[in-house]
């Protein structure tokens, strides 16, 4: 953790991060040389629109797609792919929105997708069409769910099962003139992922630009097709449609691209083998600590996390310890230092998540982690 800092300035807690690009946390840190393209950004005016048109350029270029634009992150990505599905390039539609009686505005999502921030398709004026079973979704649940009210179909990436596949949904989708919104907000890296999921048959992808992208917390990417990227567009920042609240920066425009740029030339071969390193002497600083199970190195279940990332599985005695796994990650992020944690309380399991540890942080997080345990009820 750097030394000095504005926020030893204010009085707010530095954090060191086990968890991973978490929101709560400031999703990640932007490298040096993108906050230097950031302040040089600053510095003077520019037609927006130029500007994006510049950016949907390099984003286009980078995933592979027609055409790309700088969202406020992922939830907004959402609300704007909506909208643009909602209302093609039909000007008088974007004004009427989010009232969309008698069009087609149900947005199609599996059961296992439906997540927080797919109340965006209802601020643009789509309604959800929830399909699939408890047990699982299949195609004929998905096909049930189609109508001539359907707009578009949500995907979330997300583990293959118990889910239908996005080549299958794609496959669906276009045989009856339906278009699919992908979100993969988490889904970077690897450096693959960005043209997967439109070369699967998305035809508008979702990623988070504040996640292991490294760009500013409050930016985003879609890209896609180019006609929903330009519908997405028309009634985003600047111009007065549905999503002129989610207003861009040109700092956040400029941080963005140059971000994305870097994050396709990162070696992550080497990335992948320092984290390798890291998750594995937190496991053996962790072995030995009161309480702990196992301690050893994989790959969480569930949700859309990246799978190329290795972790610290910590499984612990909730008994022996004295708390519950959700009680040490509040005593963790309450400690000296804070400590933030991945927990699976089913499981009675903690994950440690070197991503964002800088080198020597994951001693600290172990030992921190260790001690904790070794205080049994008396943390």
């Amino acid at each position: 953790m750097a030394k000095g800092s504005v926020y030893d300035e204010i009085g707010v807690r530095r954090v060191i991060n086990a968890s991973g690009s978490m929101t709560y946390l400031g999703g990640s840190l932007i490298a040096p040389e993108v906050l230097a393209k950031m302040d040089e950004a600053a510095g003077a005016f520019v037609f927006i629109e130029e500007l994006l048109a510049w950016a949907s350029g390099e984003i286009a270029h980078l995933t592979g797609t027609d055409a790309g634009l700088v969202t406020t992150g992922s939830a907004a990505g959402i609300l704007l792919s909506t909208a643009a599905c909602l209302t093609g390039n039909d000007r008088q539609r974007m004004q009427a929105l989010p009232k969309t009686d008698g069009w087609k505005n149900e947005v199609v999502m599996q059961k296992q997708h439906r997540i927080g921030f797919d109340h965006a398709v209802g601020v643009a004026g789509g309604h959800i069409v929830e399909v699939g079973e408890v047990a699982g979704t299949t195609t004929d649940h998905i096909k049930a769910g189609l109508s001539d009210k359907t707009a578009a179909i949500l995907h979330v990436a997300l583990e293959p099962s118990p889910t239908v596949a996005l080549e299958e949904v794609a496959n669906l989708a276009h045989r009856h003139g339906i278009p699919v919104i992908v979100d993969a907000a988490a889904e970077l890296p690897p450096v693959s992922n960005l043209s997967a999921f439109s070369e699967a048959g998305g035809d508008l992808v979702i990623f988070s630009g504040g996640k292991q992208v490294s760009g500013p917390n409050d930016s985003g990417i879609l890209c896609g097709r180019g006609d929903l990227v330009e519908a997405a567009r028309l009634q985003a920042f600047p111009n007065g449609g549905i999503g002129r609240p989610l207003k861009v920066g040109k700092e956040q425009i400029v941080g963005l691209v140059f971000a994305l740029k870097r994050f396709a030339a990162v070696d992550w071969d080497g990335e992948v083998e320092r984290w390798q390193k890291m998750a594995e002497r937190m496991a053996e600083i962790l072995a030995g600590a009161s309480g702990v199970l196992e301690a050893d190195v994989g790959f969480p279940k569930g949700g859309g996390r990246p799978r190329i990332i290795p972790r610290t599985r910590v499984k612990i005695d909730e008994t022996l310890v004295g708390h519950t796994v959700m009680e040490l990650d509040e005593i963790l992020e309450q400690g000296t230092p804070a400590l933030a944690i991945g927990a699976q309380p089913r499981q009675q399991t903690i994950w440690l998540n070197p991503q964002h540890l800088e080198d020597g942080e994951e001693e600290i997080a172990a030992r921190h982690l260790a001690d904790v345990l070794g205080r049994g009820k008396s943390a």
